[in-house]
C-alpha cells in the first residue's frame, strides 16, 4: 500500500513538472541567463527526488486541492535552489508569484470564461461542499481541514474556511516555513484572470491568522496580489 502512494505521488508530481517547467523558465528569463536556468531547473528536479519519499498521501484524484498541493512542492524545491543562489525570500515570492500568473493568464478563453460563469453557480457550489465533506470523512492527517462557508449574497456569495493548510504543514518540516506567506499570495493571481468574480481574504495562518478565510462574490475583480504589502491577508512573522 505504502508503495502504491509512493508511486502515485512519483507519477503525479512528475506530470505536474513536465506541464509547470516552461512557465518556471519563463519566470525566470529577466532575472537569470539561458546557462543559469538550465542549471536551475536540473537542481530543482534534483530536489524534488529528494522530498518525494516525504510526501503525504492526502487523497489522491479525490482531493480537489491535489494539483495546488504538488505544485506547492516544485515551488519549495525551486525555492531552496534560488535562495542557495542568494535570492532573498521576498524576490522568490515574486518569482512564485509570476509563475502562478502567467499559468493562469495563459488558461484558455473558453475555461476561464466557464468558470467564471459557473463559479457562482448551485452546481459549483455544492460540487465543493461535497468534496469537502468527502475530504473531512477521510480525515488524512497532512490534508487541508476546510469548511464550506454560505454567504449573504451582498458582502460575498460563498467562501471556505480552511482551519489547517496541506501546504504549511509540508513546508513545516521542509525548510520552507519563510515562503508560505508568499505562497499565499499566489491565490489572488488565479482569480485575477477571471471575469467578474472577486476574491479576498482578511487573514491567512501563515500570517498568523485564525484561519484562512476565503471569500467569493459575484461582480467586480481580484486585485493582483503583489506586492503582497498591499495585501490585507499579508503578514510576513
Amino acid at each position: 500500500m505504502e508503495e502504491a502512494k509512493y508511486r502515485y505521488n512519483r507519477d503525479q508530481l512528475v506530470g505536474r513538472l513536465g506541464k509547470s517547467i516552461g512557465t518556471v523558465k519563463t519566470a525566470l528569463s529577466d532575472k537569470y541567463s539561458t546557462v543559469e536556468i538550465e542549471s536551475i531547473v536540473e537542481d530543482t528536479i534534483k530536489e524534488i527526488k529528494l522530498l518525494l519519499p516525504h510526501i503525504p498521501y492526502i487523497g489522491g484524484k479525490e482531493n480537489y486541492s491535489l494539483n495546488d498541493f504538488y505544485d506547492s512542492i516544485m515551488l519549495l524545491a525551486l525555492f531552496k535552489e534560488l535562495t542557495k543562489r542568494g535570492s532573498s525570500v521576498r524576490d522568490v515570492g515574486l518569482i512564485m508569484y509570476e509563475i502562478r500568473e502567467i499559468q493562469s493568464f495563459n488558461q484558455s478563453r473558453i475555461i476561464k470564461f466557464l468558470t467564471s460563469k459557473l463559479m457562482f453557480s448551485s452546481f459549483i457550489k455544492n460540487r465543493f461542499k461535497r468534496k469537502i465533506k468527502k475530504m473531512t470523512q477521510n480525515n488524512y492527517p497532512d490534508n487541508w481541514k476546510v469548511e464550506f462557508v454560505e454567504g449573504d449574497g451582498e458582502e460575498f456569495d460563498w467562501g471556505m474556511d480552511y482551519h489547517e493548510c496541506a501546504v504549511r504543514k509540508f513546508y513545516e518540516k521542509h525548510g520552507g516555513e519563510e515562503l508560505l506567506p508568499y505562497i499565499c499570495m499566489s491565490d489572488y493571481a488565479m482569480f485575477n484572470a477571471l471575469k467578474n468574480v472577486k476574491f479576498y481574504r482578511t487573514h491567512t495562518i501563515s500570517g498568523g491568522g485564525p484561519y484562512c478565510d476565503f471569500r467569493f462574490k459575484k461582480g467586480g475583480s481580484t486585485p493582483r496580489g503583489w506586492p503582497p504589502e498591499e495585501r490585507e491577508d499579508f503578514q510576513y512573522k
